[in-house]
C-alpha cells in the first residue's frame, strides 16, 4: 500500500507560507479499525491545513467542507479511491506499510478460546455471508431454506423456504441473495422484501457448490463438483440486469472443485473437496484464460476428502475447513502454522468480521449449528 502512496506522490502540491504540502487527489485514508481522529466542519481544505499544522500528520478533505484529521497514522489502514476527496500530509511525512491487526497467531487463538461463544441450532448450514443489513446469512441444505440472523445475538430474523432441492451455497451481491441449488437453478432473492426476483437456469449448472462475483457483479463464477470439476463463468447481460448468460468454462486439473473465494477481479481461490487443497486462479491479461496454481496441499494433514470453504484473514493467513472440528491455518507460503478447534463438530465455513469476531458453520449430524466467537479484541 505504501508503494501506492509513493507512486501517487507525483502529484500537485499546495503552498502554505512557502512550504510545499503534499496531497493525493481522489483518495481517502481509512483506518481498518477504530483509530483516534478529529472531524471539523465548515472548513475548506486550506483552512483545515492551518488547523492541521503542526498537530496532525494527515487529513481527508471532503467536498462538503468537512475534514477528518489524524493525530497519528493508523497502524492498519487502506487507501480507498474516493472521487473529489484529497488526502493531505501536512507534516510531509507518510505512513508505514499497513500492518495486520493480529500478527501473533498464538495470542489470537488464545483470545478465541477464551472469548464469548454464542450458539444457534441450524439444520445442515452451508457457507456464511454478511449482507448489507448487517445480518448473518446462510442456507440450509435440505429442505432448502434461507436463514438470516442477528449478527450479535444469532437470533433468527427471517427464514424462508426455497423451492427446489439441496441448497448448496448463498452469495450476496447487488442487494440480493443468490441461492445455488445443486442441480440448479440459482434463485435470486431481494434482500429487502425477501421475494424471489429471478431464477437463473443453465445447462452448465450440473453439481453446483459455490458462487462468487467479480467485476462489481458483472461476472458470476460457479463451481461444478463433478469428477472432472469445472469452473463456469457467466456474464451479466446489462449493468442493471439480473440475467446472466454462459460465457465460458475452465476444466480443473483436480476432482471435485468446491468452495470459491474472491480476492479481486483477476484473482480468486478454489478448493478441492477430494484432494483437500487450495488453488489460485490468475487472469491472463489477454483473452479469457486463467492460470491455475496449487497454493496449499492439506492432504498431508487429513487424507480423507473434506476440503470445503476457505477464507483469508487480514494478516494473509488461510483458514481452511476440512470437515473436522478444527479449522486449519496456513501462512502465505502454504505452510501449516496452527489450527483452531471447536472441540466437536464438522466445520463447513469460517467467516471473519471486524476485530476477529468469528462465525463457524457446523454441519455435523450431531450438532448442526452456527457458532459466534467474540475474542474481545480492539485493533
Amino acid at each position: 500500500m505504501f508503494s501506492l502512496i509513493i507512486a501517487l506522490l507525483l502529484f500537485p502540491i499546495v503552498f502554505i507560507s512557502c512550504v510545499r504540502i503534499p496531497f493525493i487527489q481522489n483518495v481517502t485514508l481509512i483506518p481498518r479499525y477504530q483509530w483516534n481522529s478529529t472531524t471539523v466542519i465548515n472548513q475548506t481544505c486550506e483552512q483545515c491545513l492551518c488547523i492541521a499544522i503542526p498537530s496532525f500528520v494527515a487529513f481527508n478533505c471532503f467536498p462538503n467542507n468537512t475534514c477528518q484529521l489524524f493525530y497519528t497514522f493508523p497502524i492498519t489502514y487502506k487507501i480507498q479511491s474516493t472521487p473529489q476527496v484529497r488526502l493531505y500530509f501536512p507534516q510531509r511525512i507518510f505512513p508505514n506499510i499497513s500492518q495486520c491487526c493480529m500478527p501473533d497467531l498464538a495470542y489470537l487463538l488464545d483470545k478465541l478460546r477464551n472469548g464469548t461463544w454464542t450458539y444457534v441450532n441450524v439444520s445442515s448450514p452451508r457457507n456464511l455471508q454478511m449482507d448489507n443489513n448487517g445480518y448473518l446469512v446462510t442456507v440450509e441444505m435440505q429442505p432448502a431454506k434461507l436463514d438470516r440472523f442477528n449478527a450479535q445475538t444469532l437470533t433468527l430474523v427471517n427464514q424462508i423456504q426455497i423451492a427446489g432441492s439441496y441448497a448448496m451455497t448463498v452469495e450476496f451481491e447487488n442487494n440480493a441473495y443468490f441461492v445455488g441449488l445443486m442441480s440448479g437453478p440459482i434463485i435470486v432473492i431481494d434482500s429487502g422484501n425477501l421475494t424471489v426476483i429471478k431464477s437463473i437456469t443453465s445447462t452448465y449448472i450440473t453439481n453446483l457448490r459455490s458462487i462468487i462475483f467479480l467485476e462489481n457483479g458483472r461476472m458470476m463464477v460457479i463451481t461444478n463438483s463433478n469428477n472432472n470439476g469445472t469452473i463456469v463463468f457467466f456474464y451479466q447481460t446489462s449493468n442493471v440486469s439480473l440475467n446472466y448468460t454462459f460465457a465460458y468454462q475452465k476444466l480443473t486439473s483436480y476432482p471435485q472443485v468446491n468452495g470459491l473465494t474472491a480476492h479481486n477481479d483477476s484473482y480468486f481461490y478454489a478448493t478441492s473437496y477430494t484432494n483437500n487443497s487450495i488453488y489460485s486462479y490468475t487472469a491472463v491479461p489477454i483473452g479469457i484464460s486463467w492460470i491455475e496454481t496449487l497454493v496449499i496441499d492439506a492432504n498431508v494433514i487429513r487424507n480423507i476428502s473434506g476440503g470445503d470453504f476457505m477464507t483469508v484473514d487480514e494478516c494473509g493467513r488461510y483458514w481452511f475447513s476440512l470437515e473436522t472440528s478444527a479449522v486449519y491455518i496456513f501462512d502465505n507460503l502454504g505452510s501449516s502454522i496452527g489450527n483452531f478447534s471447536l472441540g466437536s463438530g464438522m466445520i463447513m465455513d469460517t467467516l471473519i468480521s471486524d476485530n476477529y469476531v468469528m462465525y463457524f458453520s457446523d454441519h455435523s449430524s450431531n450438532w448442526s449449528r452456527i457458532i459466534r466467537i467474540d475474542p474481545h479484541i480492539q485493533c
